[in-house]
């Protein structure tokens, strides 16, 4: 339980300090009240009402001052590196055409794109050795992204259908071909790539 702070704030219990702490990890309210124990059916009403508290309010803005200054992580790098993942191109990492996929050689890339990288997967294959290589998914990024810079303020509290409305306004580039999906594996035979390529009401105490 944290204690009671000078200008007199009421301390938090300590489940509400417990979402405080997984409230940190995604900055997701409802899954941050699910994580600390309140009730699965009742955690988007009750993560949304805890995070508005003045006292559990003021605790959240507390811990990520001391843990900016306890890890020297600075939100600008933490935005940068979110908007590397969220504006990711597959075009920069396969080429395809229909003859087939062939993945960019790693040499040729920096660390903007190694770093969009979540997974890369050799399996050998009837033809030869199959590569898979898996990309970090771009809309959870630009969600997270968006919830830092404050671009969900006024549809946090509601539905998701809300939200996703927002995201889907975010004009995408122009581009005729195929679009992959977030998270989609992009496999080819390496050997073929070219050289140098509402809930009800619960107590949130």
């Amino acid at each position: 339980m944290h204690p009671e702070g000078l200008d007199g704030v009421k301390p938090l219990t300590g489940r509400q300090e417990r979402f405080v702490q997984e409230y940190l990890v995604d900055l997701n309210a409802t899954r941050a009240a699910e994580r600390a124990g309140y009730s699965p059916a009742n955690a988007p009403s009750t993560g949304a009402r805890l995070k508005t508290r003045p006292n559990v309010k003021a605790r959240i803005a507390a811990a990520m001052a001391e843990r900016t200054e306890r890890t020297r992580i600075r939100q600008d790098r933490v935005v940068m590196e979110l908007a590397r993942l969220a504006f990711s191109d597959i075009r920069e990492f396969a080429d395809w055409d229909g003859d087939g996929v062939r993945i960019r050689d790693s040499q040729g890339m920096g660390p903007e794109q190694s770093a969009c990288i979540a997974e890369i997967v050799e399996t050998p294959g009837k033809d030869g050795r199959k590569l898979r290589v898996k990309l970090h998914g771009k809309t959870r990024a630009l969600e997270v992204l968006c919830r830092h810079l404050g671009l969900f303020e006024k549809t946090v509290r509601q539905a998701d259908g809300a939200v996703f409305r927002v995201l889907t306004r975010i004009p995408e580039p122009d581009w005729d071909g195929p679009h992959p999906q977030d998270g989609a594996n992009v496999a080819c035979d390496p050997c073929a790539a070219s050289p140098g390529e509402a809930p009800g009401r619960e107590d949130a105490e």
